[in-house]
């Protein structure tokens, strides 16, 4: 069959579309996707003749770029694999895990509930490749210690701030806590508001989200970062009702970055990777220590073992490394809970050292 007797797919003109703005001009756009360079010019005709309008602009010794319909378009493609991607994840987790039972003919594989994060989606990858079977479910922070405190998973993922909101986080997690457990740090990084490339709207702090001309984009509730806007507002003595689009809702980091990118919002709370990855400008709030948390006796577990030992390896902290807002100084090392948190008055296993003794020391650092 002809490269022009192909019938026309949308998805791969907007595969054709992306490398076109990856690499700036549309024959290293066909080389890219193993395309003859006709093919390519005949699918962005049909595109075009399709939606109505151009989709990419080719200007002579300048290369190609892509109109205002053709960047939306592809915008929207990422917003989309934003949304999704997460969840396939999870469910290929879940396949390997019960491809693993089966093989074993034992379901024993350790499952874990965590809340999203670019460093917990580079681990789960990378024990696939080195087949050490691992069931994770993404879930927010609160979703997932509350299932782990009820014994639905062998871990859980979530991460609470450095600074003056590490108390008042850490206390929506205390009552699933208990002396028996043990923290595993997995990385720290930086939470701020993401807004569009060249930060038109001028936004710069919690207090610029109020404003009527500021659409916002929202994690959803019991998420860890929703934590950290509601205690942000009421610093600022305000609630979720004073920001324009408080219930436009995206369930990870990168779908809000995507969402920003699209032009449905022009600012969202999260990590600086997903802000990277989509162009947008980041505009630090605070950092957040992201956690594991299991019981003590996991630790010597052999379904365990390795996957605490890779975390420790150089191989994982330079793949964690690369994640724009991501440290690894403390990856690896496990905790008690007091450890962790030793400015913070945890009334669970504190027989010891009572609670009125441990207010003197709780005076949160600057974040």
């Amino acid at each position: 069959m002809s490269d022009t007797a192909k019938p026309f797919s949308l998805v791969k003109g907007l595969q054709l579309l992306a490398a076109v703005e990856k690499g700036g001009n549309l024959q290293t756009a066909s080389k890219a996707l193993s395309i003859s360079y006709r093919h390519a010019w005949n699918a962005l005709a049909e595109m075009e003749a399709l939606l109505g309008g151009a989709v990419v602009e080719m200007t002579r010794g300048r290369g190609s770029e892509l109109t205002p319909l053709g960047k939306r378009l592809v915008a929207a493609e990422k917003l989309i694999h934003a949304r999704v991607d997460p969840l396939l994840d999870s469910m290929a987790s879940e396949i390997e895990a019960e491809i693993q039972g089966a093989i074993s003919l034992v379901r024993n594989v350790l499952k874990i509930y965590a809340s999203h994060g670019f460093a917990i989606e580079a681990l789960n990858k990378q024990l696939q490749k080195k087949n050490i079977p691992l069931d994770l479910s993404y879930r927010g922070s609160l979703e997932a210690m509350s299932a782990f405190s009820r014994g639905n998973c062998d871990i859980a993922g979530f991460h609470v701030p450095i600074g003056v909101f590490e108390i008042p986080v850490f206390k929506h997690f205390e009552p699933w806590l208990k002396p028996s457990h043990q923290l595993i740090n997995l990385a720290t990084r930086r939470q701020g508001i993401m807004v569009a490339k060249g930060n038109p709207k001028n936004i710069w702090g919690v207090k610029d989200l109020l404003r009527p001309d500021v659409q916002f984009v929202n994690r959803q509730q019991g998420s860890g970062t929703r934590l950290i806007l509601d205690l942000l507002l009421q610093q600022e003595g305000k609630t979720g009702r004073d920001i324009n689009g408080f219930e436009n809702i995206e369930l990870t980091h990168a779908a809000i970055a995507a969402y920003i990118l699209c032009g449905k919002a022009d600012a969202g709370l999260g990590v600086e990777t997903a802000a990277r990855q989509f162009d947008l400008d980041f505009i630090p709030i605070l950092t957040e220590r992201y956690f594991l948390i299991c019981d003590k006796k996991l630790l010597l577990d052999s379904r365990f073992t390795p996957i605490l030992e890779f975390l420790k390896t150089s191989e994982f902290r330079t793949e964690v490394n690369r994640l724009p807002g991501y440290d690894v100084n403390e990856t690896g090392t496990v905790m008690t809970l007091r450890e962790a948190f030793p400015k913070v008055p945890i009334s669970h296993g504190t027989k010891a050292a009572p609670r009125e003794k441990e207010k003197t020391r709780t005076t949160p650092g600057k974040t």
